[in-house]
């Protein structure tokens, strides 16, 4: 259909979910591949607020959550249930969230008061409560009134969680009941994000790059965040500061695809046609069927083309001998 009737990869229902969430549902690996390779976006949210991710997460599918990270999907985008790494603590999916916690993924942000280790206590998921202890999750005292409640009433597999949370703390695992500062310091970075996003949908990237501007000052070592303020930049005709924010965002994540495109789109700005062709090509090496980077490969190789034809022609009329 994308191709023989000509339907955007992201037209959406009635409910704001593109065709993405739909192949994503009915666990057709082949179809989520096209779509991304053909421009779909892997974040684009419906009306609850929910990503393809949140998606893949629910319902554990590895393959499906691993493509849309290798892809560039944000980790930990809020709707109502929470991030991704809530909905697979919810459904007990240690799979997916083991896929998730390895890119980083915040096993402390509190949505509603609520944890990933706490959605997992409360389903008694021994295996996601144990993932994510070992990522630093905090064993706070509700953590464990939560376990020791259920625990009680003769849910084994809850015993087992409690028995785990109990040994972590023993062992000196971080168990510390983090102050409200420190809540609302995170709460205040995962807001400012939001903001932005929204902006940068709007297209309203002034807006959007003070959001995030906001949002780095509070968490200077998030590399998103410097390559979300990247993407503004151009739009608002500033390729100088887009460089800066990709240079950065690339020194702290030199593997992610992501921050080799923004350096390129950024240098392309500035016309350096020569250095925006390595950037988009140190991309594309790092994930050869990013179509986006490829299609992006193609242009300052143009651009260079056309200025050596372009010289090699004056050349010639320099040299043309007059009659």
């Amino acid at each position: 259909m994308v191709e023989g009737l000509r339907v955007g990869v992201d037209a959406v229902d009635d409910n704001d979910r593109t065709p993405l969430f739909c192949a994503i549902e009915g666990e057709n690996v082949a179809v989520v591949k096209y779509l991304l390779d053909h421009g779909a976006d892997q974040d684009k949210a419906d009306h609850r607020g929910l990503t393809p991710l949140h998606s893949a997460a629910e319902s554990g599918d590895c393959e499906m959550v691993e493509l849309l990270l290798a892809k560039g999907a944000y980790v930990d985008p809020i709707a109502v249930g929470g991030t991704p790494l809530h909905v697979a603590a919810t459904e007990g999916h240690d799979g997916t969230m083991k896929i998730l916690l390895e890119h980083n993924a915040d096993e402390t942000d509190m949505i509603l008061g609520v944890t990933p280790l706490f959605a997992a206590i409360t389903v008694g998921s021994v295996k996601c409560v144990k993932l994510l202890v070992k990522a630093g999750a905090e064993i706070n005292e509700d953590c464990i009134s939560s376990a020791l409640f259920q625990s009680i009433n003769g849910l084994d597999v809850t015993s087992e969680c409690l028995n785990c949370l109990l040994e972590a703390r023993a062992a000196g695992a971080n168990h510390k009941i983090p102050n409200e500062a420190e809540h609302a310091h995170k709460g205040k970075i995962t807001q400012l994000k939001s903001q932005g996003s929204e902006a940068v949908k709007r297209k309203d990237y002034l807006s959007a790059s003070g959001f995030y501007t906001k949002a780095i000052d509070l968490d200077p070592d998030d590399a998103s965040l410097l390559s979300n303020r990247s993407l503004c930049w151009p739009h608002m005709g500033d390729g100088h500061k887009a460089l800066l924010d990709a240079r950065e965002c690339r020194r702290m994540q030199p593997n992610w695809p992501k921050a080799c495109y923004r350096q390129g789109a950024a240098l392309m700005l500035l016309k350096d046609y020569k250095s925006a062709c390595e950037a988009f090509f140190d991309g594309f090496k790092l994930d050869p069927e990013n179509t986006d980077i490829e299609d992006a490969l193609r242009y300052p190789f143009f651009f260079q083309l056309w200025h050596a034809l372009s010289v090699y022609s004056i050349v010639l009329c320099c040299n043309f001998p007059y009659t």
